[in-house]
């Protein structure tokens, strides 16, 4: 039996049907989800000050993001088509006739996959964020507008901050939204101290995050302090004032320290599930340093990590379809089987996301799951039908299970 070593001419072959099966059917999707991308906004673009340009380059921008979601079908129903074929003009059936075993195939399978799975990891780790950071500002030119708010007050962040030598400072930050240079508009933020005391009130018209000395200028500042060292608590009491305030200060300009950067605001512009693992990572960690909810960050890191082997386990599957022999519309049938079972794996796992929110699950065991489902039919259908006669095994444990009921007398 051909176990081991693959060929290599062997495993050639395979790696060059399956990938140009695969991206045959990865560039057919791509192009219809963008396609409808296209569509989804003819009404708003109709508008007067919209431009079909930006949102055509928005578009082209959202093209890496969605390689990275349709990955896990591509891969299986490409892997399905090419396994097919092979088997249709009876390649694969030569093949085995000369040793080539299952466990070698699925091995080839493996090895194929890791090389698929590598490319989605760089798409969905390096090309999609950057490229959707890029579409953000894109979209909200081609309509017509800057990259608003959702809501009347603008958008609410908590920042903690403490500088060396000084209390930790918690503060809430405001800003209306920012441009497509990336500068914060309308900013305004409320800093108080441990004791949970205001301390300063500040207002700035915009704010530019300067990436070498990771702060922000703000300009066009308005800034008032309250419980000043110059100004003693004592005399407040006295005074039976529940705060001292510093008259009210204008300047040009001011640098703000912060741990609000450019890479954390992404989140509140770009979906989790079109954001890098890495960013993920961070921006759960700001969160929780700031005591809010990560639930949906955490899961979202947690399918960011299964993901890649939802897509070995998809080619892995196809795998079995090589075995079933169909009269006739073999190919067809097939593949509509492959679209069926991606669009099954598609809803599960959109299931166990769910219930990881609503039951409180782990959520890489929400994450997972449905892979690991995947694998173990995956596993048992290609065990199956790779039996040399499976439906006789089938009548045999019948036949069994009737003499179990029924002994024979004699």
């Amino acid at each position: 039996m051909m176990n081991l070593p693959i060929p290599k001419a062997l495993l050639g072959y395979f790696r060059r049907e399956l990938y140009k099966a695969i991206s045959f059917v990865m560039v057919a999707f791509v192009g219809l989800f963008a396609f409808f991308d296209l569509i989804a906004e003819v009404d708003r673009l109709s508008q007067p000050g919209t431009s079909w340009a930006y949102y055509f380059i928005a578009v082209l921008l959202g093209l890496p993001a969605r390689t990275y979601e349709i990955a896990p079908i591509a891969a299986l129903i490409g892997s399905i088509y090419a396994l097919v074929q092979l088997s249709a003009t009876s390649e694969l059936t030569a093949m085995r006739a000369a040793g080539l075993s299952t466990a070698t195939m699925l091995k080839m399978i493996i090895r194929i996959g890791f090389g698929v799975m590598l490319l989605t990891v760089m798409f969905g780790e390096l090309v999609a964020p950057a490229a959707e950071r890029a579409a953000v500002p894109m979209r909200a030119k081609a309509l017509g507008y800057e990259v608003d708010r959702d809501f009347r007050s603008g958008y609410w962040m908590r920042d903690t901050y403490r500088q060396e030598g000084q209390e930790t400072r918690v503060r809430f930050v405001n800003f209306q939204g920012f441009d497509r240079d990336g500068d914060l508009n309308g900013l305004e933020y409320y800093e108080m101290d441990e004791a949970g005391m205001i301390r300063a009130w500040v207002r700035a018209k915009s704010a530019r995050f300067n990436p070498d000395s990771r702060d922000w200028l703000l300009s066009d500042v308005t800034l008032q302090r309250y419980f000043d060292s110059a100004v003693p608590n004592a005399e407040a009491a006295k005074a039976g004032l529940t705060a001292v305030a510093t008259p009210v200060l204008r300047q040009d300009s001011m640098t703000w320290k912060s741990n609000l950067v450019p890479e954390l605001l992404t989140g509140l512009f770009v979906r989790p599930d079109r954001m890098s693992a890495w960013q993920l990572y961070n921006y759960s960690r700001f969160l929780a340093s700031n005591r809010q909810a990560t639930a949906n960050i955490d899961l979202a890191f947690a399918k960011k990590v299964v993901y890649p082997f939802a897509i070995l386990v998809m080619m892995m599957i196809s795998l079995p379809f090589a075995y079933l022999h169909f009269r006739s519309g073999g190919v067809s049938v097939k593949v509509f089987l492959g679209i069926m079972i991606g669009v099954v794996f598609h809803l599960v796992n959109n299931l166990f996301s769910h219930l990881s929110m609503v039951a409180k699950m782990p959520p890489f065991l929400s994450a997972s799951t449905p892979t690991v489902l995947g694998f173990v039919i995956g596993m048992a259908a290609l065990w199956w039908v790779s039996q040399p006669a499976p439906w006789r095994l089938l009548a045999m444990l019948k036949a069994a299970r009737v003499q179990t009921t029924f002994p024979s007398r004699g």
